[in-house]
């Protein structure tokens, strides 16, 4: 088996066999992550037919992310998924290693030393369903490129500043900022902030211009209790989950 660099003209083939397989695909940080981490996108051929797709990404020298193990399902069973993971292992060398696994798949990677940590969820609000009082609000502020990327990764960096993204952050607040962008059949919001007045603030800033009953999405785990307290105090509905696994924990980690 060949492994190749996945490039951007690769994308339109990566979806169409991710959506055979019902992903829900977020184009929008494929693109970013693409841009930023070029060198951990693979694509596998064996005797010059697409066999499947991984990606590697080395966060930091410390941590990595494997996501996206897809092998077309006529290569199925004959041990090439086993092979693409171990090559996304060899990628990432000793970093300490995190994966999402479809419910039922844990036993494929357990095999590779992984284990099963926490649930890493799905939560589903439909605008118009609790209202905020203005006199509650704190005062939001709309994507300036000068102080919104300040200190942001690449990535993030590169995100922010996407066509599909929409932006706003608490005013004078810097670690509380939240984005939204299209997802499924609505759309997919990302919060990041440790405080939950900041967190309902910059939901509803983000949705009030939406039609009421609009699908916004929120991903959570157990290990972020604020927004976990966010999903039940909106009174959102859990409608998918998966199983955050590591390799091994570090010193010092508590996840």
């Amino acid at each position: 088996m060949q492994a190749k660099k996945l490039i951007e003209s690769d994308l339109e083939l990566f979806y169409k066999y991710a959506k055979i397989e019902k992903w829900d695909i977020e184009d929008i940080h494929i693109r970013s992550l693409l841009k930023t981490h070029p060198d951990n996108f693979f694509i596998f051929y064996k005797d010059n037919v697409l066999v499947g797709y991984v990606v590697a990404l080395n966060e930091s020298a410390a941590f990595g992310f494997i996501s996206s193990l897809l092998v077309l399902k006529e290569f199925r069973g004959l041990g090439y998924g086993a092979e693409i993971f171990s090559l996304a292992l060899k990628h990432l060398q000793n970093r300490q290693i995190a994966l999402d696994s479809v419910l039922g798949q844990e036993t494929f990677y357990e095999k590779f030393g992984f284990s099963s940590y926490f649930d890493v969820n799905l939560y589903l609000y439909k605008t118009g369903k609790v209202s905020l009082k203005e006199s509650d609000t704190l005062e939001v502020v709309a994507f300036d490129e000068k102080h919104s990327l300040e200190g942001k990764s690449d990535y993030l960096k590169y995100l922010l500043q996407d066509k599909d993204i929409y932006y706003k952050a608490i005013k004078g607040v810097s670690d509380s900022f939240a984005f939204i962008f299209p997802y499924k059949d609505g759309h997919k919001i990302t919060i990041n902030s440790q405080d939950i007045n900041h967190a309902v603030t910059l939901l509803f800033a983000l949705c009030q211009n939406y039609e009421s009953n609009t699908a916004i999405y929120l991903q959570s785990s157990q290990q972020n209790t604020m927004l976990e307290a966010l999903a039940q105090a909106l009174g959102m509905s859990k409608v998918s989950h998966h199983t955050r696994m590591y390799n091994k924990i570090l010193a010092g980690d508590e996840l």
